[in-house]
């Protein structure tokens, strides 16, 4: 707890401040891509870069390429590939990938672990060519990672049951947790389950599975609310798995708004309609500008200001948690931060 208590004060101070000042009218999309993280800098040299995805398959990890590859065109470095793992649990596909990517004599990897378990050895192997990983949205266990950019997610979780509780205290909420084996959902149920506890909300499902899309999110959704069609409200860990929730409520009749993290054009429609209360922001493209632009910090020697040390095997920084509801649409900029334009794609894709 002392990490995520500092980690508050931290953001308070720096990050969430600027991120929430785009609230407010200013457009922090010309005044500050960064949004109180480190201050950009340029490669000593033209790095040759890597980006290890876990997927390319919604707006939240397009977003991530996107920043990553806009960042790394400014501080005129190399991505020279970016690969996808497929989906979350794809441990043996991603490591096929990163040890492919060794052969490409690269400065770093940024790698959105499919799990958290599985990568010390891979790993190694890169630290031992000389290559730095960093870790991007889903850490993974390996202890020779450099750092890590992470949100809190469990105060991300913490948020989201708070805002329920206020809205209904001793609320029944079902609750779909994410795909198992990865350590932002674990930690974001967590945190969501805890605060839960203080008002008496009563969660029924609570079962990590499958992977995240919008079919994975209908089925589980589906499944449970034939047995607890009473509920107030649903549960669902990331935008795009929410949004197949959100669904089928709504074409179940069930009248039990979701709360739910990431931004996605598809998460804005359910907004509007009323089916998802609340969305917690996790800035898709400030996280890939943020990875970049530690990995070049990394590389040139620089100073790696604002990590914290404790929630991994590594430091790591956290970018800003943001509640977004309906009512905040008009006056928060969806694409400075969490969605890339539509119809991107990463054009070194493999």
């Amino acid at each position: 707890m002392k990490v995520f208590q500092r980690l508050k004060v931290i953001l308070r101070c720096g990050a969430i401040v600027a991120l929430a000042a785009s609230l407010c009218g200013i457009s922090a999309h010309a005044e500050d891509r960064m949004q109180g993280m480190p201050a950009p800098v340029a490669g000593k040299k033209n790095y040759r870069i890597a980006y290890a995805s876990i997927d390319m398959n919604s707006d939240f990890f397009l977003g991530q390429a996107y920043g990553i590859l806009d960042e790394a065109k400014r501080a005129n470095v190399s991505v020279v590939r970016i690969v996808s793992a497929g989906g979350y649990g794809k441990v043996a596909e991603q490591i096929a990938q990163l040890e492919q990517l060794g052969t490409l004599n690269l400065d770093a990897v940024i790698l959105g672990g499919a799990a958290f378990d599985g990568y010390e050895k891979v790993v190694d192997r890169l630290v031992e060519k000389g290559v730095k990983v960093v870790a991007l949205g889903s850490p993974v266990s390996a202890t020779k990672v450099s750092l890590g950019i992470i949100q809190d997610e469990a105060a991300l979780g913490t948020d989201l049951a708070a805002a329920v509780c206020k809205r209904k205290p001793g609320a029944k909420v079902l609750t779909l947790p994410g795909p198992p084996g990865v350590e932002w959902s674990r930690r974001r149920f967590e945190g969501f389950r805890n605060e839960g506890a203080t008002c008496r909300m009563t969660l029924v499902g609570n079962t990590f599975a499958g992977n995240v899309s919008i079919e994975e999110g209908q089925r589980q959704a589906g499944d449970l609310l034939i047995k607890n069609p009473d509920v107030d409200f649903i549960y669902a860990a990331p935008g795009i798995f929410a949004v197949g929730a959100a669904q089928q409520a709504r074409r179940m009749q069930v009248k039990a708004p979701v709360v739910t993290g990431t931004i996605t054009r598809r998460t804005i429609e359910r907004m509007k309609d009323g089916s998802i209360a609340i969305v917690m922001s996790e800035p898709t493209i400030l996280k890939g500008r943020a990875a970049l632009q530690y990995t070049v910090r990394l590389l040139n020697g620089d100073p790696l200001p604002n990590l914290v040390a404790g929630a991994l095997p590594y430091p790591a920084v956290y970018t800003p948690n943001l509640p977004v509801t309906a009512d905040m649409l008009q006056t928060y900029d969806v694409n400075a931060y969490d969605l890339p334009p539509e119809g991107w794609t990463p054009p070194n894709l493999q």
